[in-house]
């Protein structure tokens, strides 16, 4: 059993002392050994056909690790299968806190092994990405290759499905010899991923709460929740959006400006999120995009701003346009109540095709017909203009383009990704401000 490392696992906010590990996977992929592994003993017999859960201390920590079969990739899933995988996940009562996907090294995972995927874990009914590390089985078999080429090689569908785990992965091998600090690298992720999950709402309570305890001693105890929580904003210099809250003083009385990110896959949209705030508030992806509608908020040149960046379509499936669609139905809700809401609509500066347009023209329309009237191309990447005048590269680009800035009202900016320069989001401020 693994002894070594002083790991504190932390579960989602509560009292609970025991870590719950779901693993998921085709047929043959390796997740018993995985199991085995994680509790340092032969916990779980190869070819499962039974869902069962094991229990260990890791790290000092009680960890309950639950094994399933594994699904079909290349033919039907009896539903003996589908009714045991059901069946693991009410052995992580409540629910698990990590959901380990194993794929081996030697899995192609194109298109038809995602569909296998995602068809049985459409059926768990639980919420899967927020809380899934890819785990790659049979590592010693990459030999020489690193894993990170080894991923570049996989292709788009392995991309994408690492994008959909916020890029969380953990290489295995068969070696005895390594699974203690492989599991160290887990365990860390783990951990990780769980605070990420949580931060925001531990800061924010504990700002709340420690504000109401220096407001009791200072007797201002008639002072209404409300403007208790404006003061704690004001003092630690937060502005969070949200409906009814004042700004932090220092900041115009006007309106919030928010902006709502639209746009492909690669289109550049959270860099341009990340610029007109002014900080790495969105994770730009090396080998996938945004999967959910993530919000930040800030102060530019003196006025109160929220960003809203929301999953791109795909013109050739990548992206799971039902979900893409709801994300772009709920992106107006995560707008402060009252502010002046702005559609961007990313672009990047190469080309742009018809089936581009009919994209384009599709998703904003999931909108409402006036969406046009408060929409902003925002041609990204500016820096491959190279020289090129922006009206000549609209020229170039043909009648595809042409017609959505006609729809746009003609409204647009360019973002380079390559510079600090402030005016182009100052340019953009202005430009919403004066309405045109």
């Amino acid at each position: 059993m693994i002894k070594n490392g002083n790991l504190y696992m932390a579960a989602a906010n509560g009292p609970e002392t025991n870590l719950s590990v779901l693993l998921l996977g085709e047929k043959q992929s390796g997740k018993s050994s995985v199991g085995n592994t994680i509790l340092g003993r032969r916990a779980f017999q190869e070819n499962t056909t039974r869902s069962s859960r094991e229990n260990g201390t890791v790290f000092g920590k009680q960890v309950t690790v639950v094994d399933t079969p594994g699904w079909f990739s290349h033919t039907s899933t009896p539903d003996r299968v589908t009714q045991e995988l059901l069946r693991g996940l009410t052995l992580c009562s409540p629910e698990p806190h990590v959901i380990l996907l194993v794929l081996p090294t030697t899995s192609v995972f194109g298109q038809k092994e995602w569909k296998a995927m995602e068809a049985q874990l459409g059926l768990l009914q639980t919420p899967i990405w927020p809380r899934a590390i890819v785990l790659i089985t049979h590592g010693d078999k990459l030999g020489i290759l690193r894993i990170q080429e080894h991923i570049r090689q996989k292709g788009r569908t392995f991309h994408w499905l690492l994008e959909r785990c916020g890029n969380r992965y953990q290489v295995m091998t068969n070696q005895p010899s390594a699974s203690d600090t492989q599991v160290t690298e887990l365990f860390k992720k783990i951990r990780s991923m769980m605070a990420t999950n949580n931060r925001s709402w531990e800061i924010q309570n504990m700002l709340y709460t420690n504000l109401r305890r220096e407001a009791r001693m200072e007797g201002l105890r008639s002072r209404q929740d409300g403007q208790v929580e404006v003061e704690m904003r004001e003092r630690h210099d937060v502005w969070d959006g949200r409906p009814g809250q004042r700004q932090r003083s220092g900041v115009s009385s006007r309106p919030v400006l928010s902006f709502i990110l639209l746009g492909k896959r690669k289109s550049g949209k959270s860099s341009a999120g990340n610029i007109i705030l002014n900080r790495e508030e969105f994770e730009v992806y090396q080998y996938g995009q945004t999967t959910r509608s993530s919000v930040g908020h800030g102060t530019v040149s003196g006025r109160a701003v929220t960003v809203v960046d929301t999953p791109g379509w795909s013109l050739y499936g990548l992206a799971d346009a039902e979900e893409v669609v709801t994300e772009l139905n709920q992106s107006t809700s995560l707008c402060p109540e009252g502010s002046k809401v702005t559609f961007l609509l990313a672009i990047p500066v190469d080309s742009f095709y018809e089936e581009d347009r009919g994209a384009v023209e599709e998703f904003l329309g999931i909108l409402g017909d006036d969406v046009w009237r408060s929409t902003v191309v925002l041609f990204t990447f500016g820096e491959e203009l190279s020289g090129t005048t922006l009206e000549k590269h609209v020229e170039e680009n043909g009648e595809p383009l042409q017609e959505v800035l006609k729809k746009c009202g003609h409204r647009h900016v360019v973002f380079s990704t390559e510079t600090e320069d402030v005016h182009q989001v100052t340019h953009l401020l202005q430009m919403v401000e004066r309405g045109n």
